[in-house]
């Protein structure tokens, strides 16, 4: 149970969540990151602005306004304590209430909707392979999904972008543990450092019954791994083609797209379209690039492809996406905050 000096901190404004508020939700960045790359901005959150008194860190995520889209250096879990959080996980709208947490691998990618007063998120950060190995020493359950997805994020040429969501209304026990990290976590000097540590690998024990959702891939990456292909076709979103992809991959056009199709839920041509529909998202917020420049980084002739790409997917416009993603009629309200680009169900 989160102590009562605990929850007045997490509500109170920090100076962060009061600049977002005074600049009507505009995203304040007090982290200090840099892009993947330059087309999509894509940044990746740093060790050393979290980590300085340990290994594990607690952390309270910023309200009234949105987080772009970003991946991390590290193992993270959000853990919503109370009201809820939207979440694009890799374009899947994940929705958290009170009671749920996400734990994703460093591959993933995160952008989280406006967050309003009520709205109360924590982050549970593990450092690096070191700390894992260190958490799950001793265990050998590989039947145990969480246990097993901490260990394929130590291994290399494994795929990093699987996440859990889970459910720990259903067993008080594990949610009793996650509240005691965050009251001997959110304001760790060190002290609490061995601590945090033993009751992280009592959480790891979950049983499978408490998770919700998830995306798992604990293959090895080799030739018959469709995560390649999908990573190629991210990269190359431009100007790929499905009989491009597989010559590249020496398949038949059919074939791959019937196994694209069979592993992903989607056809080849919806997931080129949400990558450049993603990476158009993260531009239009994070520059100021006129519509005519985005269209052409995600590889259009002109700009009516993206004004069609967004009616399609979101329902509105590009120009009406950057201006509400921006400026939202209201952040201190119990209503939902207008913003047809995440769904409010």
């Amino acid at each position: 149970m989160i102590t009562s000096s605990i929850q007045k901190q997490l509500f109170q404004v920090t100076p962060t969540e009061q600049e977002q508020i005074n600049n009507n939700g505009k995203n304040v960045q007090d982290v200090p990151t840099s892009p993947e790359n330059i087309e999509d901005s894509i940044a990746r959150m740093p060790f050393w602005h979290f980590f300085d008194q340990g290994r594990i860190a607690v952390t309270q995520s910023n309200r009234f306004s949105y987080i772009p889209a970003h991946k991390h250096k590290f193992i993270e879990m959000n853990y919503c304590y109370q009201g809820r959080s939207l979440q694009y996980i890799d374009d899947k709208l994940i929705t958290l209430k009170p009671g749920n947490l996400i734990i994703m691998d460093r591959e993933i990618q995160q952008r989280i909707n406006y967050a309003r007063k009520q709205d109360i998120l924590i982050n549970i950060l593990i450092r690096d392979d070191y700390e894992i190995n260190e958490l799950t020493r001793n265990f050998n359950d590989k039947n145990n999904l969480l246990i097993s997805f901490l260990i394929n994020c130590t291994k290399r040429n494994f795929p990093h972008n699987n996440y859990l969501v889970l459910d720990l209304n259903k067993d008080l026990v594990f949610k009793n543990i996650i509240e005691d990290i965050i009251n001997k976590g959110l304001n760790n000097d060190g002290s609490n450092n061995q601590l945090l540590k033993y009751l992280l690998q009592s959480f790891i024990c979950a049983p499978n019954i408490l998770i919700k959702s998830k995306k798992i891939n604990f293959s090895s990456i080799d030739e018959k791994s469709l995560y390649p292909v999908i990573t190629y076709l991210n990269d190359n979103f431009k100007d790929i083609t499905l009989s491009t992809l597989a010559n590249k991959f020496g398949y038949n056009k059919n074939y791959l797209g019937n196994k694209i199709s069979k592993e992903t839920n989607h056809t080849f041509k919806e997931l080129l379209q949400m990558r450049k529909l993603n990476i158009a998202c993260n531009l239009l917020q994070n520059t100021n690039l006129s519509m005519e420049q985005i269209s052409e980084y995600v590889g259009y002739d002109n700009h009516s492809s993206l004004f069609r790409l967004f009616k399609s997917y979101l329902g509105i416009t590009p120009t009406e996406y950057r201006k509400r993603i921006r400026l939202p009629k209201s952040l201190d309200s119990d209503s939902l905050i207008p913003n047809p680009y995440f769904s409010e169900d």
